[in-house]
């Protein structure tokens, strides 16, 4: 019955959509920052639950939640284009591709990718010419800071430890955002070797080598983030932990969502390696 329900949506409503301005739904908060960083902020009919940035997205039409897009609600909706990303989303994308709905997925795993996403959705949404302008405005931003880090022999650059979580203790690896953004702001990531680009990681070898700086991509509540590493056994030996060169003060959503705020998060990385 579901099946036949779906059907008849699709032929009576989604080969109808309204002429006009463009419907876009986005079911992933780093799409919808790319769409509104775009000028689509008023094209968007609807987003996840978790889309929250811009603050005024928050108001938007729900499609459901980030794993578990609403299939009914989309359809009613009747969007020309529905931006997806992948991981978790990739059922729901291959439920709606097989519907005949428009799906742009939008999974980059570095920057070279993300830009390349970013001219995709704008062509495709017919914001060509603004999607060059973002892409050219991030890529002038990231190299003024990795000229500026560049400046620093590379032996003398701060060795870095980004923590994902506590427990278990999970970092990033190579292939990572979080790898390529410390390294192009200036770091180097003592858990490059990580066995994947997200992963558990032994406390003890964070010990041993010892970073200068570390970043937390959570926030400690209640105390000083180098005060609550502190009590780690051993690890108030860390050269960050005692110099209090640990930070927690990054807005971890421009840490991990691959849209145009990473820029802004290489910024703030470097600040932080060089205070």
């Amino acid at each position: 019955m579901r099946k036949i329900i779906i059907a008849f949506m699709l032929l009576f409503i989604c080969r109808n959509s309204e002429a006009g301005q463009m419907r876009i739904i986005s079911l992933a908060p780093s799409t919808t920052e790319i769409a509104c960083a775009l000028g689509l902020k008023e094209n968007l009919v609807a987003v996840s639950t978790y889309c929250d940035y811009p603050p005024e997205v928050k108001n938007k039409e729900k499609a459901g939640s980030f794993s578990e897009p609403s299939i009914e609600k989309i359809l009613v909706l009747k969007p020309d284009i529905i931006l997806a990303t992948g991981l978790e989303q990739a059922q729901a994308v291959g439920k709606l591709k097989a519907l005949g709905l428009r799906v742009m997925v939008s999974d980059p795993k570095n920057f070279p990718e993300l830009y390349d996403s970013i001219i995709a959705i704008g062509k495709a949404c017919g914001k060509g010419d603004e999607a060059v302008s973002l892409t050219n405005k991030m890529k002038k931003t990231i190299s003024a800071v990795s000229a500026k880090a560049g400046l620093t022999e590379p032996n003398r650059r701060p060795k870095v430890y980004f923590e994902i979580w506590h427990d278990p203790i999970m970092t990033a690896g190579k292939g990572s955002f979080i790898d390529e953004m410390i390294t192009v702001a200036g770091g180097v990531n003592i858990t490059s070797d990580a066995p994947r680009p997200f992963s558990q990681f032994s406390p003890e070898l964070i010990v041993k080598r010892d970073p200068d700086v570390i970043i937390l991509g959570y926030m400690i509540k209640g105390e000083g983030a180098a005060e609550s590493l502190s009590k780690r056994f051993g690890w108030d030996k860390i050269k960050a932990i005692r110099q209090n060169r640990v930070y927690d003060d990054i807005e971890p959503n421009i840490l991990f969502r691959p849209g145009p705020r990473l820029a802004d998060a290489v910024v703030q990385l470097n600040e932080r390696f060089y205070k």
